[in-house]
């Protein structure tokens, strides 16, 4: 994970305005239940405008437009090549283009689709994960970030 300064800066810097956090994953699927985990802990603290998508984030742009964002924040599990539980804050260029599968078309182009309609910038708070196979549980270090990122999303949107 990125040092917690760096992480909290950066975050600092791009969530302003009004801001929506999608999280994506699936709860079956060990470290992939990283989104949905912190979007219900945001919604538990009655943080506005946060959607949990599960696998399909597409779905999910009517309600995002109705939040009118200047910024959409997605959550999810991505394997980018750190160790499990690192963080990256990423953008729409910094993913691999990969084709559709039979659950959902890829974020890239969901976070394309959304900067170019809604004129607002969208980012990837991406968290390595060590295994997204089904009934698998949270690896420790996945958890830790979750935690962490869950707190300091908390701070800096109850501020916003």
């Amino acid at each position: 994970m990125s040092s917690a300064c760096t992480l909290a800066d950066e975050l600092r810097s791009i969530l302003s305005g009004r801001v929506v956090v999608v999280g994506v994953g699936d709860w079956r699927h060990g470290d992939d239940a990283a989104g949905p985990i912190i979007a219900a802990r945001l919604e538990a603290a009655d943080i506005a405008g946060v959607i949990d998508a599960d696998n399909t984030p597409e779905n999910e742009t009517l309600r995002i437009r109705e939040n009118a964002p200047d910024v959409v924040l997605f959550a999810d599990a991505v394997d980018f090549g750190g160790r499990p539980g690192d963080v990256a804050v990423l953008r729409a260029d910094d993913l691999r283009s990969s084709g559709f599968d039979t659950h959902r078309m890829p974020l890239k182009l969901t976070m394309r689709y959304l900067e170019t309609e809604l004129a607002c910038k969208c980012f990837l708070l991406a968290i390595q994960p060590q295994s997204t196979a089904f009934g698998a549980s949270m690896c420790e270090d996945v958890k830790r970030s979750v935690e962490n990122l869950s707190e300091l999303l908390l701070q800096l949107l109850q501020r916003n």
